[in-house]
């Protein structure tokens, strides 16, 4: 794939966003530097051609093009847009604009237990810190990283002042800048990377984010991060650490230079290019979708203007089939526009299995008229193209379309997205086997608490044994190979969660024993797979004995609001939740295990 791929559909597409954007914020969020031969103009403005071109191949065939893919130069980029029937100007910003420049390598240690390393990773980096949590303590910063993090979810790493004169963290946290790479190390390997997208000072915000050390120190040296990349296998760092002169194992924040970096790029992970970048500020050319609220978003998913047959009350199935198919993608990460022809091969067997009885086959419907529902955009098509355009007509322009930013924005919100499905599920498809729907659209994981993980995840991983063993077969069982990613869990919380609760089933305070040992179970209340996106924290964690813990991970129980457990299908009460002082229970993950029950009873009504 590269620069024959893009449409036209898919540079309208990116115009768009930048629009929305502005170009500093739209290249700093794709990572690409500012124009310095070409310009693409469009109704009079002027976009960054690299960076235009980039996005477009995203929503043109799925895969985002960075800076590095343009093999060819500016001069190919400007061929190809001009191939497709855009203005693209010579030279308007060589003379006032600077060369960018090449990311220099940040080594940053993440920290033991004692520094709460890898709580602090899964809560500021992993899963973010909302920006309305610490909006009283930012200041002047509030403007930018609400810029750059329209979602509201900030991803910080911060380091702790050196009274050192000229030590390696001193010149690192002089000399790092916008634009480097950061690469998290622990144990004797590198585990996660990330690019800097802006540095800030505040004690006060490191405070709130990370508290303090045993010296009453604070993380106040603060990064703002773009995607975090984990390794699905951590790269062994002294390899990497000698070819830079570092010294082995690594102890201190460390800066290498743009020539390093180059230098050591073949022992690291090639970059993964994201099929769907960081989230990004809605459009601002419609003001009724910048006010898109959680709220709104629902109602509008529950007042389709769905098409109803000669005679029929029924709403055809075609939108919400369409929608549910899109939410999945926003779930998986994919991007949110996508090409006619893809959307096409996607849909239209949905649309076949799960339609109306006696319906047509007709993804061009959908496709197009999901624009009046103000939550979905269509992209490349002429102004003369109609109130509906035939196949031929799309399959001419190969247009893009998909939910808008505020939309799709909103649905990155793992409780907006599942209150989202139920509002569909429920509202548009009596009488239709729910789960074996979700599971063709792609939101099999809303089957359970636990979501999608691997196959050989196991909940606990502080070294107990399960005590429920499967049947032994006489004889060698067969073997396969397989390749696997799987979640990274803190067995330290697991620990903790037991300890605290005595290995006490907070539900029915059974405490067994297991070979001569306590045995309970860590449960997550909103699970790590997909799509529950869970954190991996002693907030969303019970102390369960194993029983409870399959009735709750299998959605037959839940915790109301006053605290009692109750069965999903029928709410008799099992008891009351035990709480412990030291242990505090997030109330946003039980509403979002309650909210999942709902789905389950409307799947298995």
């Amino acid at each position: 794939m590269g620069l024959g791929d893009i449409t036209r559909a898919g540079v309208l597409a990116a115009v768009a966003e930048c629009q929305a954007l502005g170009r500093e914020t739209f290249r700093r969020r794709y990572g690409f530097g500012r124009a310095l031969t070409y310009v693409l103009v469009v109704d009079g403005d002027s976009y960054d051609s690299k960076a235009i071109a980039g996005v477009a191949h995203l929503y043109s065939v799925g895969t985002l093009l960075s800076a590095d893919d343009f093999s060819g130069g500016a001069r190919t980029v400007a061929h190809r847009l001009r191939a497709l029937g855009f203005t693209v100007e010579d030279g308007s910003t060589a003379a006032d604009s600077p060369q960018q420049a090449e990311p220099q390598i940040l080594l940053q240690p993440r920290g033991g237990a004692r520094l709460r390393g890898a709580q602090n990773f899964a809560k500021s980096v992993r899963q973010g810190i909302r920006i309305s949590d610490i909006l009283d303590v930012l200041g002047d910063q509030a403007t930018t990283l609400n810029a750059l993090y329209p979602d509201g979810i900030a991803r910080l790493w911060g380091a702790t002042p050196t009274d050192q004169a000229n030590n390696e963290k001193v010149r690192a946290l002089r000399d790092r800048r916008v634009g480097d790479d950061v690469y998290f190390y622990t144990a004797k390997h590198f585990f996660a990377r990330a690019r800097i997208l802006h540095l800030f000072t505040s004690s006060p915000v490191a405070r709130r984010v990370w508290g303090a050390d045993s010296d009453n120190a604070t993380w106040e040296h603060i990064m703002a991060l773009g995607d975090v990349e984990e390794f699905p296998t951590p790269v062994l760092a002294e390899p990497v650490l000698r070819q830079m002169n570092v010294p082995v194992p690594l102890w201190s924040l460390t800066l290498r230079s743009p020539e390093s970096y180059r230098s050591v790029l073949p022992l690291l992970p090639a970059k993964s290019r994201p099929v769907v970048p960081s989230p990004l500020k809605p459009p601002s050319a419609t003001a009724t979708a910048d006010q898109l609220t959680a709220e709104g978003l629902l109602e509008r998913l529950g007042s389709l203007r769905a098409h109803r047959q000669p005679g029929s009350k029924t709403p055809s199935r075609h939108q919400p089939l369409a929608l549910l198919w899109a939410i999945s993608r926003i779930s998986a990460d994919r991007p949110r526009l996508t090409p006619w022809a893809l959307f096409r091969t996607e849909v239209s067997p949905l649309l076949a299995d799960f339609g109306l009885p006696g319906s047509k086959v007709t993804p061009e419907y959908p496709f197009w008229h999901l624009r009046g529902s103000n939550i979905w955009e269509v992209h490349g098509m002429e102004s003369d193209a109609g109130t509906a355009p035939r196949t031929g007509a799309l399959d001419t322009h190969q247009p893009v379309a998909g939910l808008t930013h505020t939309s799709a924005e909103l649905l990155r919100d793992p409780l907006i997205r599942l209150q989202a499905v139920i509002k569909l599920c429920s509202t548009y498809f009596d009488g239709v086997d729910l789960r074996e729907l979700l599971n063709r659209v792609g939101l099999a994981g809303y089957a359970t608490a636990d979501g999608l993980v691997d196959e050989d995840e196991e909940e606990d991983t502080d070294g107990q044994e399960g005590a429920a063993a499967t049947e032994r077969a006489t004889g060698p069982a067969a073997r396969r190979t397989r390749t696997s990613s799987q979640l990274v869990r803190d067995a330290a919380i697991a620990t903790r969660v037991k300890e605290l609760h005595g290995h006490a089933c907070q539900i029915c305070e059974t405490r067994l024993q297991y070979k001569r040992r306590p045995y309970s179970e860590a449960a997550h209340i909103r699970g790590l797979g997909t799509p529950h996106d869970g954190p991996d924290e002693l907030p969303n964690l019970l102390c369960l004995c194993p029983n409870h813990h399959v009735l709750f991970d299998g959605l037959e129980i839940y915790v109301d609001v006053d605290g009692v457990v109750r069965h999903t299908h029928g709410d008799e009460s099992v008891g009351r939740l035990r709480q412990h002082n030291g242990h505090p229970i997030d109330e946003a993950h039980l509403d979002y295990h309650r909210t999942l029950c709902e789905l389950s009873r409307i799947t298995r009504s």
